[in-house]
């Protein structure tokens, strides 16, 4: 089986996990990547950024050019997408007449955040479009056929996301990994009102940071990626699943990887994630002054910690949420290990 991917593929991102678990699990004769990263970076900055919010301009040249010239096979087997904003019409048309069969996923948002024309133009050539984001399945159905959308949550790399420290060497802290959102910061600050240790990474967060001034809030950067990223949330004994408030979702990579990585899941209590684990499981809230009891308390009983770390981690380990289970699950629901 010739196999084909393209997508990001710089270590540490979420699509070579998945890439390298769909070689895992196909095995294909032949495994080619596109790092769409490459010509991503090689795009001056200011027309880069101009690019990814606009979809316009140089970036987008780049990017299709790379990916044309870059095409080695005269056919393949499985052509698989990820993210695909950036993919003119013209060049999904060209993938779609190299392969039976053509796929795209993406973890992101589609129609209310990273919104592109060249997307909704390329949908209908796609065999089969996968989405983590079930509040946007109305939106794809606009543009194709029931059959063709395939939902699946997000999920985590067992290869990456797994336990580095012992109960006994976690600290007693809460973190939290992502942007900064004006709602993520009220949950940090209600955490830092309680007197409540917490760590933050990821961008914009450092005029939030100037402005609290407090001993109990420590920054560790803005790119906390792979090795370092799994390190991080196992150090600690909580760690926040907080979900965007930009767009109405319902869960994140965090709610897996959390676990995954042997720490409390602090996490929004809603429809999807209370379908992933159970009340003993994760720390579950509705709103922050819930959200800071359960944590004064629970941070004072070890037991109590340990108990529903373990929970959750087996809950996330055995569950099929790994990318591994998940795309395994894919890849027969839509026939590809029988031409594999």
């Amino acid at each position: 089986m010739k196999f084909l991917y393209i997508g990001q593929y710089t270590l540490g991102t979420t699509s070579r996990m998945r890439g390298e678990a769909l070689k895992a699990i196909i095995k294909p004769t032949i495994f080619e990547v596109i790092d769409a990263n490459i010509p991503f970076f090689k795009t001056h900055r200011l027309l880069r950024s101009f690019g990814f919010r606009y979809k316009k301009g140089p970036l987008i040249n780049n990017i299709n050019k790379y990916i044309v010239a870059a095409l080695k096979q005269e056919t393949y087997d499985l052509i698989w997408v990820d993210k695909a904003v950036f993919i003119s019409l013209q060049v999904t048309k060209q993938l779609k007449s190299l392969t039976k069969k053509l796929i795209h996923y993406t973890p992101d948002t589609a129609f209310k955040g990273n919104k592109s024309k060249y997307f909704y133009k390329s949908l209908l050539f796609y065999d089969y479009v996968l989405t983590t984001k079930s509040f946007e399945k109305a939106d794809y159905l606009n543009h194709i056929e029931k059959e063709k959308l395939v939902f699946i949550p997000q999920g985590f790399d067992k290869n990456v996301h797994y336990p580095r420290h012992t109960f006994q060497q976690k600290e007693r802290k809460v973190l939290f990994i992502g942007l900064y959102e004006p709602s993520r910061g009220n949950v940090i600050k209600a955490l830092l009102d309680h007197n409540i240790k917490v760590e933050v990474a990821g961008k914009n967060w450092m005029p939030f940071i100037k402005a609290q001034n407090s001993v109990n809030l420590n920054f560790l950067g803005e790119g906390l990626f792979n090795d370092a990223y799994a390190k991080a949330i196992s150090s600690a004994h909580l760690s926040l699943g907080l979900v965007s408030k930009r767009f109405p979702e319902l869960h994140t990579t965090r709610t897996f990887e959390i676990p995954a990585c042997g720490t409390v899941l602090v996490t929004e209590r809603n429809t999807e994630t209370s379908q992933f684990f159970n009340e003993d499981e994760v720390l579950f809230f509705s709103d922050e002054a819930e959200m800071v009891d359960k944590i004064s308390v629970l941070l004072l009983d070890d037991e109590a910690l340990q108990q529903i770390s373990q929970k959750g981690h087996l809950r996330a380990t055995t569950s099929g949420y790994d990318y591994q289970s998940q795309l395994l699950h894919i890849c027969t629901h839509i026939g590809l290990l029988n031409n594999a």
